[in-house]
């Protein structure tokens, strides 16, 4: 080959290693290109749309206004489905926008949906959106919001939003429209000046509630107090119509308060206030009227009850009645006030059965002597001044109260207070319920030399004779001497009688000792006694006994 024709050769080849270069720089470029308009195409066709997830809200349909009437001071719930339908991750948030100043509303937050069909369930989701409206504000109309579903698809972070419109018209209790400057709230004060101001509606608004409470009082009380006759006595009668009165006209005041406020047009805030005031007032008075007339009648109806023959109902159980009526009082009064002054009476009830528990476990020993209590006041097992033995010692019952009972000695020189716990689990002798008679055992001794059957003679004529024994042999058994034992200074006998009442059990006994001791004493009879017998011994009878022949 020569010098030009290599030459040539060597042209030629770089020739086609440059047009090579040029064409993979091409391709290069246009494959990077492609690449680039790839995303922009699934853009189009795979960003997430409405098909791809579902809104709804059981009741309504969420493509037109939701339209809501609510009070104030009241709040209403929906309840919003989310389904993811597409096969990619969706997160959703929660923008709410345009809220007027007197609505209220929950916060929601984001989450995220998995695909369609997702095993766990996480593919749904349920809100709950709660819209309420504030306590203090007037009546209003078509107020509107907006709550926008934003909905993300975090594979290609294409975005879409659900709106959901809602229209809420307030009802407010405390529109004045209706009342201002006028009479008793609905009639029109058409008088001239200068009498045409609110003051004029107010004050004979006022003087009206008045007589009607003076009306009230003149009518109902007189009646009340007859159909309380059979209950009532004497100054009970008095002291319940004094306490009707003071509160028919306590009532009336607390009544008047709101609609005078809304007569005179008073700011929207006073009314607020002095509607709870009154409210509170009113549940007050309410309550303590209601309690005082439950006790009188409770205590005159115990007393009637008490009075009748072999009636088991009697003042003693007042104090049961007088715990269950402040229980109730006591808990619907509070629940009252606080339910006025808007506090969630759910969660209060919970924290008190939390605390009721821990009570409960703290104080057993107290709640057994007060349910004890109340157990003996039903169950009556002895009644004041009945006679008890409670573990071999004698006491006389004088008050059963809820956690103790209150006894005096049989000499009544002091007062013993035992838990009623302990009284009820205890084994009681009642020696005085039934009948205050008592079978008496008197206890003596005669010697071994005396016939028994002239001892029993003696002290059979004595007990005959005695004031102190019950001789209705019908109805009580005859005096009896009885042998008991052999002992080693005579034979013990008793004698068994029946007395009268047990409260002189003790007086009675000694005086019939006394007799006793006295007539054997007339029949030569001695009574017996332990002797000691000693014996001196001389020298030699000692010494005779220890060296015998």
């Amino acid at each position: 080959m020569t010098s030009k024709t290599r030459i040539a050769f060597f042209y030629n080849l770089s020739d086609m290693i440059f047009m090579d270069r040029r064409m993979v720089i091409f391709a290069l470029a246009l494959i990077m290109i492609s690449g680039a308009l790839v995303p922009l195409c699934s853009e189009d066709t795979d960003a997430v749309g409405p098909d791809d997830y579902k809104v709804s809200i059981p009741g309504y349909d969420w493509s037109i206004p939701i339209e809501a009437n609510i009070g104030n001071g009241h709040s209403k719930n929906y309840t919003i489905y989310l389904t993811n339908l597409s096969d990619h991750v969706l997160d959703i948030s929660f923008v709410i926008e345009n809220v007027p100043d007197v609505i209220r509303y929950t916060p929601i937050d984001s989450i995220t949906l998995m695909p369609a069909g997702d095993k766990s369930g996480q593919d749904m989701a349920k809100i709950n959106f709660v819209i309420s409206v504030i306590e203090v504000t007037t009546s209003q109309s078509n107020l509107k919001f907006w709550l926008q579903i934003r909905v993300c698809d975090i594979t290609d972070d294409s975005i879409t939003l659900k709106p959901l419109s809602f229209v809420i018209n307030v009802k407010s209790s405390f529109d004045m429209s209706g009342s201002y400057n006028k009479f008793f709230g609905f009639i029109d004060n058409t008088l001239p000046e200068p009498f045409n101001t609110p003051y004029v509606p107010f004050f004979v608004t006022l003087i009206g509630f008045v007589i009607i409470a003076l009306i009230v009082v003149r009518l109902l009380i007189p009646t009340l107090s007859k159909f309380m006759d059979g209950y009532t006595k004497g100054n009970d009668r008095k002291r319940f119509q004094k306490l009707l009165t003071l509160a028919v006209l306590l009532i009336s005041l607390a009544l008047f308060l709101d609609p005078g406020l809304r007569i005179l047009g008073a700011d929207l805030s006073l009314i607020f206030y002095v509607e709870k005031f009154s409210l509170t007032l009113l549940i007050v008075i309410l309550a303590i009227t209601i309690w005082k007339v439950y006790i009188m009648v409770a205590e005159s109806v115990l007393k009637k009850m008490g009075e009748m023959e072999d009636s088991k109902i009697d003042s003693t159980l007042l104090p049961i009645f007088s715990m269950i009526g402040k229980l109730f009082l006591w808990v619907g009064g509070i629940a009252a006030i606080l339910h006025v002054h808007g506090f969630d009476l759910s969660g209060i009830l919970l924290s008190a059965g939390i605390i009721s528990l821990g009570i409960t476990l703290g104080a057993q020993s107290v709640l057994s002597q007060f349910f004890s209590g109340i157990s003996l006041l039903l169950t009556r097992p002895f009644a004041k001044g009945d006679y008890l033995q409670i573990a071999g010692e004698t006491y006389i019952v004088k008050r059963v109260k809820l956690m103790y009972t209150e006894f005096t000695g049989t000499d009544k020189d002091r007062v013993i207070t035992i838990p009623n716990n302990v009284v009820s689990g205890a084994t009681i002798v009642n020696m005085t319920k039934y009948d205050k008679s008592f079978r008496l055992q008197v206890f003596f001794q005669i010697p071994y030399d005396v016939e028994v059957a002239k001892a029993e003679e003696v002290v059979l004529k004595m007990a005959e004779e005695s004031p102190h024994v019950m001789h209705n042999y019908n109805k009580y058994k005859r005096p009896a001497v009885r042998l008991i034992e052999f002992q080693d200074s005579g034979v013990l006998l008793r004698l068994d009688v029946t007395i009268a009442d047990y409260a002189n059990m003790p007086v009675i006994q000694s005086d019939l000792k006394k007799e006793l001791y006295i007539r054997l004493a007339e029949a030569n009879i001695e009574m017996p006694y332990n002797r000691l017998e000693v014996t001196i011994m001389k020298d030699q009878d000692v010494a005779h006994d220890t060296n015998p022949a």
